[in-house]
């Protein structure tokens, strides 16, 4: 036989304040422990999972949005590098304009006033999209006339680097002092891709 309590209002009513606050208090707390336990405990781990995502996603859309913001410079940089590789490459003479390019450094020296002893082309170094062409090279002058010659070197279109320039006095003759120098002229050549193959071959 089950007993179910039964409640008496009235005599609730008729109790000190104090006791019927502290009623009052304990039903809530009561109350407020069933909402908790049944309604809002379970759900408290998926509110603190979803924070954590709404962080991270908070954080990656930050990123993305720099990134977005950066875009900009990236391709205005990536147009600079291949505007400056356009312009090394233009400087990289082919393999048609290489003869006319040491025939230009041959030229060059005796023009300056230099008596050219040794003129040796090398044979090409490929370097990646590039191979180096180096001329060893023997000359006897003046000084002024080597200076000279190093200026129209400088000065030419295509690049050319004098390399492990060796410089020894060959004495006076009619009282000008003589020079011998010994270095390599390198000049570059720019390996088509379709070349490249060929090469691996």
């Amino acid at each position: 036989m089950a007993i179910s309590p039964k409640i008496n209002f009235d005599s609730v009513l008729k109790l000190p304040l104090a006791k019927r606050v502290l009623i009052l208090l304990a039903i809530n707390i009561l109350i407020a422990g069933f909402v908790y336990w049944f309604l809002t405990g379970p759900k408290y781990g998926e509110v603190k999972a979803l924070n954590v995502q709404i962080q991270d996603l908070t954080a990656k859309l930050v990123e993305n949005r720099q990134i977005a913001a950066d875009i900009p410079k990236y391709i205005h940089e990536k147009e600079e590098m291949e505007a400056k590789l356009a312009a090394a490459v233009a400087q990289l003479p082919n393999a048609k304009e290489i003869p006319d390019l040491i025939d230009g450094i041959s030229s060059s020296g005796e023009k300056s006033g230099l008596k050219i002893l040794i003129f040796r082309p090398g044979r090409e170094v490929p370097k990646g999209f590039y191979s180096e062409v180096p001329v060893k090279m023997t000359v006897e002058g003046r000084y002024e006339s080597l200076f000279e010659f190093s200026e129209k070197i400088g000065s030419l279109s295509r690049i050319v680097n004098l390399e492990g320039m060796n410089i020894s006095s060959m004495g006076h003759r009619n009282r000008v002092p003589l020079l011998k120098a010994d270095f390599t002229a390198t000049t570059f050549r720019f390996i088509p891709q379709a070349e490249e193959p060929r090469k691996k071959k």
